[in-house]
Formats: structure tokens, sequence, C-alpha cells
């Protein structure tokens, strides 16, 4: 993939390099250097992870306000969810963006889900993304929704609000609206939708 990674007007590449079995690197080739973020992505059997495509670059986007696009690298991809992450350069760094707080360690998000449980992940306006998560347990949906402002290479949490219902109704009447899934609201541009 290419676009503008470092802030500098100019095209750079960026793809994702197999290290060894379950280890891969993000790389951003710039004009001057190759910056390099290493990826670790759930690797139960190492011989299947890169066969199924895991992990790749699927968009760049500008998440924060600095200038260039922040590489969205799919980590991996079950039957209704996947996993996503951010990268930024920063200098001569390329830095997983944090998720503050998160109880995953990993700083990924989890996107998706089925009939029970799903979230919505998106963005709400730039540099703000909303969460809407939900889940049906004991005759009951609770419902959890929050807001998140970018901040340089952070998702800071800025609002949270949850509740249960008996029904779960139209999301669109239900705080933060998140119209869409999967970061598609944010700009930039994507080579797939997971």
């Amino acid at each position: 993939m290419f676009g503008d990674v470092d802030g500098d007007g100019r095209s750079d590449r960026v793809w994702v390099r197999r290290v060894g079995p379950c280890r891969f690197a993000l790389v951003v080739r710039t004009g001057q250097r190759d910056l390099e973020a290493s990826l670790r992505p759930w690797c139960d059997k190492p011989s299947e992870v890169w066969p199924q495509g895991f992990p790749r670059v699927i968009a760049l986007r500008p998440m924060n306000r600095a200038r260039g696009f922040e590489p969205e690298v799919l980590m991996w991809h079950g039957a209704s969810n996947y996993g996503l992450r951010f990268f930024a350069a920063r200098g001569r760094r390329l830095l997983p963006m944090r998720i503050d707080p998160e109880l995953n360690p990993r700083n990924e998000w989890n996107v998706g889900g089925f009939a029970m449980a799903f979230s919505l992940h998106n963005c709400l306006r730039p540099h703000v993304v909303g969460v809407l998560q939900a889940g049906y347990f004991r005759r009951r949906w609770s419902i959890i929704g929050e807001t998140y402002r970018v901040e340089d290479s952070r998702f800071v949490r800025t609002a949270i609000r949850s509740r249960k219902v008996r029904r779960l109704g139209e999301t669109s009447s239900i705080w933060p609206n998140v119209r869409s899934d999967g970061f598609d609201r944010c700009g930039g541009f994507a080579r797939e939708r997971p």
C-alpha cells in the first residue's frame, strides 16, 4: 500500500513482513529510512497465521491531528468479528496507538459480533471515535457507549455510558450514534474492508 505516513508530503510504501513463526513487522519505507513496528498476532497454530493472510495492512487513515496517515492493520478475523490495530509515525519511530483505558493489553479494537453480542466502531467526527457495544444476557440487553479522542499515538476515552434494556430497538437512538462499522467514516483510503 502507498500513502504519506510520516507527514512529509511524499508517498511511503507500507507492508507487513514475516519475521518468524507468529512474528511479523509493520514496515513503512519513507524517503530517508524504513520505520518498523513489531506485530504479534494471536497465534494458536503458527503454521496457519500467515497463510490466512494475517496480519495485513488494510487502510491508511487520518486518525490524529498530525500530518500523514496512520496504518490500519487487520490482526485477525473470526467468523463474525475481527481485530484492528493502528500505528503512528513519530520521528524515526513507528508506534502502536494505545487505547486508554484498555483491558486488552494488545490495544486492538475488537470489531463486529453476532446476534447476541456486537460492537460498532467508527469516527463520529474528525479525531473522535465512537464505540457502541451490546450484549444479551438474562433476557436483557447491556448497552455500553464510549467516545475516544485521538491524541498523537493514543485513543483516550472521554465519556462512557451504560444501561440495560429489555429490547434493543434502533441503534440510531442509542448514544453515541455510531452509524456504521469498521472506521470507514474516519477518511483516508482502504485497500479492503474486513
